[in-house]
């Protein structure tokens, strides 16, 4: 089977990296294909590719609206002839609807705007139930089935001493307050400053984004600035061998589709601790394997901060962790993604015969 997936632009990101994996992991027993339409390319991201996935780039400046690059983007497609066309953003539609090829959507995130060609698809997909309600919701007339994100679990290193002192908390994620949170894990730990004195926790925030500068003036106005560190943009092989050494991941979006970073630590033994929203709710199952705290409300994240540094010293603590481990392992496996996607391009591709 030949397989096409678009996408406009390739950053570090939940879908990104989400179509790095499937289309390695179908490039084991297909010919794939990856196209970017926009000259926004991270050669961090794109070097994960593997050498088996076909990559090609079409340069179009972001926002412009030359067609020629429309056109040219139609005409590759027209000579790739692909059995199948796997897009992961909808406004591809308005090129690939003149293309009598098999048609899929992966929404990402909640949220999302969709044209009024968003039926043109012949099969839309989404990466939680939480993503698939916010489509029903906004959108009654589309019928979405969800095919739930999945990492590559064997590559993560886990995690085998729990109850360090001083405490180590990561957040990962692009820095943008307003969705992502971020200043609310920095108001939580003034309260746990309060709480359990300074000195006993840090935290480290992997990513970049808009809203760095105003974290760190937060950060100093609250003055919990010097136990805060900004490590920038991280790979994803960097993460997965270097999250185990940290003792809590701190999900604190405000709206979030589902949550990898929520995933990958969880596959590393390291404790979450999520915003109570419907995507990173999801991953948890609804707290059974983490822990969470009412969104937006610091005093809320900061109390169950606290918690966590007091029984993570636990022997039953250290079991919990291995259980959401297993979870993970079950639920959020890369192979299982990629073949549920595979299983459902030949199914429409049998239909149509």
């Amino acid at each position: 089977m030949r397989i096409v997936h678009l996408i406009w632009s390739l950053n570090v990101g939940g879908s990104e990296m989400l179509l790095v994996d499937i289309a390695n992991e179908q490039s084991l027993t297909d010919e794939v294909i990856v196209v970017i339409g926009n000259s926004c390319v991270d050669l961090r991201v794109l070097d994960q590719f593997s050498s088996h996935v076909q990559v090609k780039q079409l340069g179009r400046p972001p926002g412009t609206r030359n067609p020629w690059y429309l056109l040219r983007l139609y005409r590759m497609l027209r000579t790739i002839n692909a059995d199948v066309i796997h897009a992961h953003l909808e406004s591809f539609i308005k090129i690939i609807r003149f293309l009598d090829t098999p048609r899929f959507l992966t929404v990402h995130d909640t949220g999302l705007p969709m044209t009024s060609m968003r039926n043109k698809y012949d099969a839309v997909f989404s990466i939680s139930d939480a993503v698939k309600k916010d489509i029903s919701d906004r959108y009654p007339g589309i019928s979405a089935e969800t095919i739930l994100n999945g990492i590559n679990i064997s590559s993560v290193t886990h995690k085998s001493h729990f109850g360090n002192s001083p405490f180590r908390i990561v957040q990962v994620s692009r820095l943008n307050h307003e969705k992502k949170g971020q200043d609310v894990l920095l108001r939580a730990l003034k309260y746990v400053n309060a709480t359990i004195g300074v000195g006993n926790v840090t935290v480290d925030f992997i990513g970049d984004g808009a809203s760095r500068e105003y974290l760190v003036s937060l950060a100093n106005e609250l003055e919990v600035g010097d136990q805060c560190n900004y490590l920038g943009k991280r790979s994803r092989s960097y993460i997965y061998q270097n999250l185990y050494s940290y003792d809590l991941l701190v999900q604190p979006s405000r709206f979030e589709g589902f949550g990898l970073t929520v995933v990958e630590a969880m596959a590393a033994l390291v404790p979450v601790l999520v915003s109570n929203i419907e995507g990173p709710m999801e991953i948890i199952d609804n707290g059974k394997y983490g822990y969470f705290f009412d969104v937006g409300d610091h005093m809320d994240c900061g109390k169950a901060i606290v918690k966590i540094i007091k029984i993570s010293g636990e022997q039953d603590f250290a079991k919990e962790r291995r259980r959401g481990e297993q979870y993970v392992q079950s639920i959020f496996n890369i192979s299982s993604t990629a073949q549920e996607y595979r299983r459902k391009y030949s199914e429409l591709i049998d239909g149509r015969k």
